[in-house]
Parts: structure tokens; C-alpha cells; sequence
């Protein structure tokens, strides 16, 4: 027979368990676009359709309410926050940074970066395109900004990005959806360039490139109305 000490571990793991699927499950649908921002979420239905118990539900929102992602209204339910234009902005900022710095550095330390891994992030965006699959292209674009970043092995540095890609992927896709009007994929073009920029040893050129990319994204932020 086990004793209470034992069951109340496996009780513990067990909700734990429930949370991290439910917080998972809610993540996924919120960054690829099947829950709009605006919508309202009910913890009962959430906790039917999921088939668990309103605590686990409660506190993977808890969670996804702490890293943005959703806002608790009182009385009202759970709204899935909408990425603003500013927060974009800021986001997009503070990984070009980390991707200048990281060009800067590099060397100085006798690192190199992983010109392979960079290569193949482009053939998936190119390939994604091709495809019309705008989701997995938006993916190996940030994932190619963190090859890059990876390459000076600072780990603060590379959660600092992490903590942003599902953020900056969900507004990208969803703007995507609303203005299909717009231009898509221009970062093909731009990851090609810092790329050729990079294998070439013109470490300045990709310097300015990722510069003036930052100041193209501000200005199509502010041309789409989103301030």
C-alpha cells in the first residue's frame, strides 16, 4: 500500500501534468492563429473540451497571463491578448541588436557561425513559400536570426530571443491573415543577403543589412496603421 507521502507526490504529478498539457495545447492555438486575438475563452469549456478539471485550466491561463498571451477579464472569461504594433517593434528591435552584436563579436572570440544551418533555414523559407505555408516560413526566419546569435554562445542572449519567436511568430501569421493584400515573405530576400553577406566575410555589409531591415519592418508597422 502506498503511503500518503507517495500518492500525494503522484497527485501532484499528475496535475502538473494536466497543466502542461492544457498550457500546451492553449500556446499552439493561440501562436498559430486558431484562437484570434479578441476571442473570448471560457475555463468550463476549455475544461470540457479538454477533458480535465477547471484547476489544471486555471492554471496553465495563470501561466499564458503571465507571459502575455491571454488577459483575464472579471466576470467576462479570458481574452487572447492582440500583439501591438509597439510591442512588435520592440520585440523585432531587440533580436536585430542581438544579431548585430553577435556579427560584431564573433570574431573577436573566434567563433564562427554555422553557415550550414543558416543555409538550410533558407531553402525551408524558400521552400515554405513555394508552398503558400506562410507559419513555417515565419519559423525558419527566426530560427535563422538565432543561428546567428547561437554563434557567440551567450545564453542569456539566446533566451532573450526565445522568450519573443512565438510572440513575434503569432502577430506575423495573424497580420499575414488580415492583410492579404500585402506583400509577404520579405525576409527571403533579406536572410539571403545578410547570408551572401556573411559568406563573403563582409561582416559590415551584413551589419548594415540587419540595420536597415529594422528600419524597413518600422516603416511598414506604421504604413499598416498599427499605432
Amino acid at each position: 500500500m502506498k503511503s500518503n507521502y507517495e500518492w500525494k507526490g503522484n497527485h501532484a504529478m499528475t496535475s502538473q501534468s494536466l497543466m502542461n498539457t492544457a498550457y500546451t495545447k492553449l500556446r499552439e492555438r493561440i501562436v498559430s492563429g486558431s484562437l484570434m486575438p479578441g476571442t473570448l475563452l471560457s475555463e468550463n469549456e476549455l475544461a470540457e473540451e479538454l477533458q480535465m478539471s477547471r484547476t489544471p485550466i486555471r492554471n496553465a491561463i495563470t501561466h499564458l497571463e503571465s507571459e502575455g498571451f491571454v488577459v483575464s477579464l472579471k466576470n467576462r472569461g479570458v481574452l487572447v491578448k492582440e500583439v501591438s504594433g509597439k510591442e512588435m517593434l520592440d520585440m523585432y528591435e531587440a533580436m536585430m541588436s542581438l544579431l548585430v552584436y553577435a556579427i560584431d563579436v564573433k570574431n573577436e572570440r573566434n567563433n564562427s557561425i554555422d553557415m550550414k544551418r543558416l543555409e538550410e533555414c533558407l531553402e525551408r523559407q524558400f521552400e515554405a513559400e513555394r508552398a503558400e505555408d506562410y507559419f513555417t516560413y515565419i519559423q525558419n526566419t527566426l530560427l535563422f536570426n538565432r543561428v546567428i546569435v547561437s554563434s557567440i554562445n551567450n545564453h542569456a542572449m539566446i533566451a532573450i530571443m526565445d522568450a519573443y519567436v512565438d510572440k513575434i511568430a503569432m502577430a506575423s501569421y495573424i497580420n499575414y491573415k488580415l492583410t492579404p493584400h500585402i506583400k509577404h515573405y520579405s525576409a527571403n530576400k533579406l536572410n539571403k543577403s545578410i547570408y551572401d553577406a556573411l559568406l563573403a566575410g563582409n561582416d559590415e555589409e551584413a551589419r548594415q543589412i540587419v540595420k536597415d531591415a529594422y528600419v524597413y519592418v518600422r516603416g511598414r508597422v506604421f504604413d499598416n496603421g498599427r499605432f
